[in-house]
């Protein structure tokens, strides 16, 4: 297997299940890039979502939302009326949970049906500017596109093939 085609294929389940839950859970209709880039560098956006993924596998998995989609998504959690600080609140918490909602209907379609696989809980970050690869790691990357703005997908971990069987 090339150094890539790990982190290709975890990317691939990842951003499907994406495209299921926004499409299906939270209508919103999607369009996959269909490709994936190897990369040296991520621009990040406003908020930016990390778990770690542990055990069989190691990697770390990114989501980078756009403001616009990740206050419609926000929205989606939302019954009732909420103030703004509340809402500002709220938005970088579902931002973690999205991430985590996705991770967690991949694992299955991780290599070995994800036994072994652990997860972190999600971290939010905000304002973060970039990710710069290392040495002996690989950068995968993609985007799903919608109306309200762009959801990036990337996992950075070390090139090893021998997982992924």
């Amino acid at each position: 297997m090339k150094k890539d085609e790990c982190l290709e294929q975890l990317l691939s389940v990842i951003t499907y299940r994406a495209e299921l839950f926004l499409n299906d859970e939270m209508e919103i209709k999607t369009m996959c890039e269909g490709q994936f880039h190897s990369v040296n560098k991520i621009e990040l956006k406003k908020y930016t979502t990390v778990i770690g993924i542990g055990g069989t596998l190691n990697c770390l998995f990114y989501t980078t939302y756009d403001e616009l989609l990740l206050d419609k998504l926000t929205q989606k959690f939302i019954f009732g009326e909420i103030d703004k600080e509340e809402f500002l609140a709220l938005r970088e918490s579902a931002a973690g949970e999205i991430a985590n909602t996705i991770i967690g209907h991949s694992i299955t379609d991780f290599p070995n049906r994800g036994y072994g696989v652990t997860l972190t809980p999600p971290s939010t970050i905000e304002d973060a500017k970039s990710i710069l690869n290392t040495e002996g790691t690989g950068m995968i990357t993609t985007s799903l596109f919608t109306p309200y703005g762009n959801i990036e997908f990337t996992i950075i971990g070390p090139f090893k093939g021998e997982n992924c069987a």
